[in-house]
């Protein structure tokens, strides 16, 4: 290799999340430095959240761990207060979809995003951009990690300032919400407009031979997609690296959560609201030995840890508990299953577990048969049982909103789990994460909603959203664009 390459990948604004690092780009900074190659990370989004909070922000632990480990309110203030009007007054036409906010869901045209783009480039956040940039030795690669549609406009934004700050670089975005728009960006070349490739997928492998070919001014990978050339080639990923965590003074807020992985993929993949198993591929393990630098440095900084596995069996975390061995408190999402038994959750505890996030979703019987997605009444009394005496915290998301139920009916029943839970504290630890369903593009439903009895009324170029309407058992229930 003739050189070595420059990469710095970037984490636009705003992430509500502001206890630790992302993994994706640690893990590409590793995979990056094991060949040969300088880069780091530089996250935007907890600078952003830093320099728009008060210095000694009060912001105490949840009671649980884990990505629920946050001040949510707090975040949630500062995006709907701060970052949304600051979204607002540089893009303006823009399509109001039911449920969702416009300027972080970016119902609008390629037009649009661009001339606000350009114009926050040129305001007084470009300039701040342009000084967090200017304090970083000249990359030769300027990656653009992005987990969800709010950070596109920031996004963009930075890419126009580092061109100016460094001629020359080359600008290539990856991340999840890319990633869930790979078909659109292979068949619209107006997505390259602004970005010269683009990386779908884990992608350690084709992020080092990118920074290996512009080592060797070669062309660039087949995994580095350029807009509109009509292939989709899928990243090649190595799973095998430790994570290279930068910057943890900036996080714990409220406390150090630093986070580890020991699956890609999800187990079940079979829930027809979920993008899971089109963004992240077949299901694999991972050596569990990977998490132990994780595990290693949160017991050395007193951190707590996070797997972002989307489901780990219970075999899996039985496992994971007997290699960590409490030396750090941690979280995981799973299932509800009939083996997390009282028993076996004491074992977890005993290994450290202090939180687990299951993915409920609905008690509603005919919305469970419309997801793919049965779990019984009974089956969730149990687990909340088992959890309150092993003491075991629990997140559990639940949705509404899905086609086929009347707002009536889905409040009642969540108003039930609501009860459930109530009835068992304050031994349980126990949050509720209540969301509205939101039809996901690269969801099975999304893919094929004529089979779901859905009808796409609407859908944007950077959006992963998609307007529909479809007939409810007494009332229609509808996604629609206001215009």
């Amino acid at each position: 290799m003739p050189t070595a390459t420059r990469a710095l990948v970037v984490v636009p604004p705003l992430l509500k999340y502001s206890a630790g690092p992302l993994l994706g780009p640690a893990l590409l900074v590793a995979a990056a430095r094991a060949s040969g190659h300088e880069a780091d990370v530089l996250d935007l989004s907890i600078r952003w959240i830093r320099a728009h909070l008060p210095p000694r922000v009060a912001a105490p632990p949840s009671t649980v761990v884990g990505d629920h480990d946050k001040p949510g309110s707090l975040l949630s203030d500062l995006q709907r207060d701060v970052f949304v009007p600051l979204l607002r007054a540089h893009l303006s036409e823009v399509e109001h979809l039911d449920g969702a906010d416009p300027h972080l869901t970016l119902t609008c045209s390629h037009g649009a995003l661009e001339t606000a783009a350009e114009r926050l480039a040129a305001s007084a956040h470009g300039a701040w951009i342009r000084s967090v940039l200017a304090e970083r030795e000249r990359p030769h690669v300027l990656g653009v990690s992005v987990l969800f549609s709010g950070q596109v406009l920031f996004g963009l934004a930075v890419g126009i300032v580092a061109r100016a700050l460094w001629p020359g670089v080359r600008v290539v975005w990856g991340g999840p919400h890319v990633t869930a728009l790979q078909d659109r960006i292979v068949r619209d070349p107006r997505f390259g407009r602004m970005v010269d490739a683009f990386i779908f997928g884990y992608a350690e492998c084709t992020f080092v031979e990118l920074l290996d070919a512009v080592a060797r001014r070669a062309p660039l990978p087949p995994g580095c997609v350029r807009a509109g050339q009509g292939e989709l080639h899928r990243a090649a990923d190595d799973p095998g690296h430790a994570p290279v965590f930068q910057d943890l003074e900036l996080y714990g807020l409220p406390r150090l959560t630093l986070p580890a992985q020991a699956s890609r993929g999800c187990s079940y993949g079979r829930c027809g609201f979920c993008t899971y198993p089109t963004i992240e591929g077949t299901y694999r393990a991972i050596d569990e030995a990977i998490v132990e630098p994780v595990v290693q440095l949160g017991f050395d900084r007193g951190a707590t840890v996070a797997f972002k596995d989307s489901l780990i069996v219970p075999q899996r975390l039985t496992a994971l508990a007997a290699r960590i061995r409490a030396r750090v408190r941690w979280s995981a999402c799973t299932k509800l299953s009939p083996a997390l038994d009282e028993a076996s959750l004491r074992r977890l505890a005993v290994g450290g577990c202090d939180t687990l996030e299951i993915g409920l979703e609905t008690i509603d019987i005919e919305s469970q048969r419309l997801i793919g997605k049965r779990q019984s009444v009974a089956l969730f009394k149990r687990t909340l049982d088992a959890a309150r005496d092993a003491g075991v915290g629990l997140v559990i998301n639940y949705i509404t909103g899905f086609p086929g139920t009347t707002p009536a009916e889905e409040q009642g029943e969540l108003a039930w789990v609501e009860d459930e839970v109530k009835l068992r504290r304050p031994r349980l630890r126990a949050v509720i994460e209540h969301n509205e369903f939101q039809l996901e593009r690269l969801s099975a439903m999304g893919r094929n909603p004529k089979t779901f009895g859905l009808r796409v009324t609407g859908e944007w170029p950077w959006s992963s959203m998609l307007s529909w309407e479809g007939e409810g058992r007494g009332a229609p229930r509808t996604r629609l664009p206001v215009r």
